[in-house]
């Protein structure tokens, strides 16, 4: 079943490749990280045309990201009932505290819905396509690296654990940030009383 996709992939060239960025770009769920993998497995390609594969693999994953950053600016209140409220709150804050680079972040993270929340946090249209391409671009490179190696399913699983590895170090960073923050107010509370 393997072989006959990727006989498919390659048969279709990178034009399904780009299909595919488009896609997750336009933030339909879509594994886009571990469709270019396999472009890097099927292309196999040199140094030189992997900087040029994520180059043309980020215009394209760039210019479409805009489509749903305008629609959310557009039809936000709409956009905001269909987005998970739990995800904007969260992106959100990140923005706030963290500005734009969260968009790259997010784009590592495989955030698709990143596109709307920048569009209803009011991040600049170029602001908001710098921060995509600088996120996208060095994911796109890794995995075009990653699937020239050869070992698929390897590079798969290797990719699904460093997701899970980065999810867990966030996780961990967000527990201590919280605690520190309760121990600092607790601290606040108890100086306050002690001049009372």
């Amino acid at each position: 079943m393997i072989e006959m996709i990727l006989e498919v992939l390659r048969n279709i060239g990178i034009a399904g490749l780009m299909v595919g960025i488009v896609i997750e770009a336009v933030s339909i769920p879509f594994p886009a990280a571990l469709f270019v993998l396999v472009y890097g497995y099927i292309l196999d390609p040199t140094l030189t045309e992997m900087v040029l594969l994520s180059l043309g693999s980020s215009a394209v994953y760039v210019a479409f990201s805009y489509i749903p950053y305008f629609l959310s600016i557009k039809y936000e209140p709409f956009i905001r009932k269909k987005v998970s409220k739990n995800k904007v709150k969260t992106a959100e804050k990140w923005i706030q505290d963290y500005g734009e680079w969260m968009i790259a972040v997010g784009r590592v993270l495989g955030m698709g819905y990143i596109a709307y929340i920048a569009g209803f946090s009011k991040i600049r249209p170029v602001s908001f396509g710098v921060f995509t391409f600088l996120g996208f671009f060095p994911l796109a490179f890794l995995m075009f690296y990653l699937g020239s190696l050869g070992n698929l399913e390897k590079m798969a699983d290797w990719f699904q654990n460093a997701q899970w590895l980065i999810y867990s170090i966030l996780a961990a960073a967000a527990v201590i940030y919280l605690v520190y923050r309760w121990y600092r107010r607790k601290g606040a509370l108890v100086k306050e009383r002690g001049r009372e």
